[in-house]
């Protein structure tokens, strides 16, 4: 499927949608022909810049792709002021993209007479944000000096720069759809709780999922690290909200715990995320909290996975690859 739908450009799409919307919403019609100039002119500023991978000698200093390495690893990659200006303005038109398939789709979503175009909208929307958190986890093995080899962050690196350079989901690394699959797949497993062992919304992920996610289970079968980090992934629930309910759950001798029951024994104004929400940002914003948890532990030394799910299976991928190199 999502081969069929990468063969129609953005431009095509749009061309094909805007006018079945003028039909049906001429106001609505009038955004979408702003929307697309905007996208226009931002595309045209991102495609004037010059290549990352270009060497350039400015003023005696001589930009490469080893000089933006050395760069990443020594500052990190949220300095943009010390990156190429062609990194911030694709970020932008990535955003920008992202915001206009989601106007676009809820417009779709409201009307049966453009239901055509929703499943086309929703993977775009998606991979647009899947793109953007993997930029993320990127970042997250780059900068960190203390876990991985040079060898590991410069392969990310040069991953990373490879993204910047074409902002488009489809020039990713062959291994890569296996992160974007299994985040397209988590929006669309709800927990269930129940013995909060999270076997069957494993199950349920895994059999969606390619054989490269099974290797990657099999490999890491007994690492705890791993396992917590899969937990917090598959219920939605920090690993510390996963322990107490746990423990509250063998303290009073329950088998099984519905949702309601699980807000009960957390004893505190939890909100549970709807990651199965059509809403890909959702993802965006789980993978972040996530992130800044197992942050504040390493920090703090505190008991739990020190990584997220998609940061150890990215490393796992990238040394698959490494070997077979």
């Amino acid at each position: 499927m999502a081969t069929a739908l990468t063969e129609v450009t953005e431009d095509d799409l749009l061309e094909r949608l805007l006018p079945s919307i003028r039909r049906l919403e001429p106001q609505t019609f009038e955004r979408g022909l702003q929307l697309r100039h905007s996208l226009r002119l931002l595309s045209e500023a991102f495609d004037a810049y010059p290549s990352i991978f270009v060497e350039q000698t400015i003023a005696y200093d001589v930009r490469s792709v080893d000089t933006l390495v050395e760069a990443l690893f020594r500052d990190g990659c949220d300095h943009t002021v010390l990156l190429p200006t062609k990194v911030a303005v694709g970020r932008g038109l990535m955003i920008a993209r992202l915001n206009v398939y989601g106007f676009l789709f809820k417009i779709c979503a409201g009307s049966p007479d453009l239901a055509a175009y929703r499943e086309d909208l929703q993977h775009r929307w998606e991979s647009l944000v899947f793109s953007l958190l993997i930029e993320d986890v990127y970042q997250v093995v780059i900068e960190s000096v203390d876990r991985y080899s040079t060898a590991q962050r410069r392969r990310s690196a040069i991953d990373l720069l490879h993204l910047w350079e074409h902002r488009s989901d489809r020039n990713v690394p062959d291994y890569a759809p296996i992160l974007l699959d299994l985040w397209r797949v988590r929006t669309r497993v709800a927990p269930v709780f129940g013995t909060m062992l999270g076997t069957m919304e494993l199950l349920r992920i895994s059999s969606l999922l390619s054989a490269t996610w099974h290797d990657f289970l099999c490999a890491h079968d007994s690492d705890a690290e791993t396992i917590q980090a899969l937990e917090e992934f598959v219920f939605g629930l920090t690993y510390e909200q996963i322990a107490r309910v746990r423990g509250q759950m063998r303290d009073r001798g329950m088998g099984v715990v519905d949702r309601d029951g699980l807000m009960h024994l957390l004893g505190e104004d939890v909100s549970l995320p709807e990651i199965e929400s059509v809403d890909p940002r959702e993802m965006y914003r789980f993978y972040q909290r996530r992130a800044l948890d197992v942050s504040r532990r390493r920090i703090a030394d505190h008991p739990g996975p020190r990584r997220t799910l998609e940061e150890i299976l990215l490393i796992y991928l990238l040394d698959r690859v490494g070997r077979s190199g």
